[in-house]
């Protein structure tokens, strides 16, 4: 189960990612991708902390879907 739970989890972050760039938000994208990798690497420690990890980070790109971060440059 916790196989297709975080299967499921990497398939959201990798659409919501392809989504975002194709609709050319790019500071989204950018936030979303460093979040992503962020994660990656504090939750590397053992399989139930990477499953957490995911998961958080399919929630985050969730989020920056509905709340797009503001870039003022």
């Amino acid at each position: 189960m916790e196989l297709l739970i975080i299967a499921v989890a990497v398939f959201l972050n990798i659409a919501f990612i392809k989504w975002k760039f194709d609709k050319q938000r790019y500071a989204d994208v950018s936030v979303d991708l460093v979040l992503l990798i962020g994660v990656m690497w504090l939750f590397s420690g053992s399989f139930g902390a990477l499953v957490v990890g995911t998961i958080a980070s399919a929630l985050v790109s969730i989020f920056l879907y509905f709340s797009p971060p503001k870039v003022s440059l």
